[in-house]
């Protein structure tokens, strides 16, 4: 049995309706269709206990004969409502499950005008199952960690005073496209001096410029067969202050200390406490808004959550980012962001760039 196989076994398993449906219309679910088939188009997936249907149009119809084995492809242009309705309907599929995270409104509604099927939203099934991952989904992962702290270690010495946000991240775009990824793992933030207290920061926005004794931090990641590494390291363009350093070894500490303890079994809550309680007792747990990390996988952001509103538990073979951070407005920010993958006695850490020190660049 192939391992998607197994997985639509594993996912009909934990569905009581008659059938699950995936549809990935212009993006909405492109994740569920390559998690359980490989079929990295557009198109919808009917899964049930006696049928497997991909529905397509030809635009992706030899994509889908070169990406999928063992289920059945159907070409037509209405594939995402009266195609789905008609492969539903002449399989006898009446009670059907749908992720409703992944589906609109308008597609529920278009849907549900063509007769009388009963739809059965879940938040995301797949979404449950991608939580752990095989060893084959780690390996890629582990790969996608090994690009970019491969491509950031060659961009540091490029580096100069002077050059603009933009033109680094261009640069570190065309490190990563040169390796073996598919791509970058999501939209690259470079920013520098007040920008990077700017926790999502578009560096094609602005056009700021390195100036010495700014901060300087790099969010990114690398793509491998799907899978996302998402790592961050703060730099520091020549001479750092006191302000600075403190920021750095305060985040540096908050970081290490989670990484020491994380482990099955612990919830995404006391995961986020560790670091969290530490940057409050430095003086700065106003400075720490967003959560200590997140799954990554096929998307940058997964389930489990590690924060103060987690309902997760961790388990051996999930992988999630542990970035604790501190952001003062109008001079900076510090964000430390490592991957590491869950096991029963502690975590692996996969993302290796160097952060025992505040590194100046410049």
């Amino acid at each position: 049995m192939t391992d998607y196989a197994v997985r639509q076994q594993c996912l009909l398993e934990s569905v009581t309706t008659d059938a699950f449906i995936a549809v990935n219309l212009e993006g909405s679910d492109p994740v569920s269709l390559r998690y359980l088939t490989g079929f990295t188009g557009e198109g919808a997936l009917i899964l049930s206990p006696a049928h497997a249907l991909l529905l397509t149009d030809s635009r992706y119809t030899e994509q889908a004969n070169q990406e999928v084995d063992d289920i059945q492809t159907v070409e037509g242009r209405a594939w995402s409502t009266k195609g789905l309705f008609e492969g539903l309907t002449k399989r006898n599929l009446k009670t059907i499950t749908f992720a409703s995270a992944r589906a609109s409104v308008y597609w529920y509604e278009e849907l549900g005008k063509l007769g009388t099927l009963k739809l059965n939203p879940q938040r995301d099934p797949v979404a449950q199952l991608r939580c752990v991952k095989s060893d084959e989904e780690l390996d890629h992962l582990r790969a996608a960690a090994k690009i970019a702290d491969a491509a950031l270690s060659e961009l540091v010495p490029w580096i100069k005073v002077g050059m603009n946000e933009a033109e680094i991240a261009l640069q570190l775009e065309m490190l990563i496209r040169r390796s073996d990824a598919e791509g970058i793992a999501f939209d690259i933030n470079v920013s520098t001096g007040p920008n990077t207290a700017l926790n999502h920061y578009n560096p094609f926005h602005h056009t700021t410029v390195l100036k010495s004794g700014d901060l300087l931090l790099f969010d990114f990641g690398a793509n491998v067969l799907g899978y996302r590494s998402d790592i961050t390291r703060t730099f520091v363009v020549g001479e750092a202050s006191g302000k600075a350093r403190k920021i750095y070894e305060t985040v540096l500490r908050a970081n290490c200390l989670a990484i020491d303890v994380i482990q099955a079994g612990m919830t995404g809550i006391d995961a986020d406490a560790v670091a969290r309680d530490y940057i409050t007792d430095a003086g700065f747990g106003e400075n720490f808004g967003h959560g200590l990390g997140h799954g990554i996988g096929l998307e940058v952001h997964e389930t489990p959550g590690l924060s103060p509103l987690s309902k997760d538990t961790l388990e051996t073979g999930m992988v999630v980012t542990v970035e604790p951070g501190i952001y003062l407005a109008g001079f900076g920010g510090v964000r430390i962001e490592d991957d590491v993958v869950i096991t029963n006695t502690g975590c692996e850490v996969i993302t290796a760039f160097p952060k025992e020190e505040l590194i100046s660049v410049g």
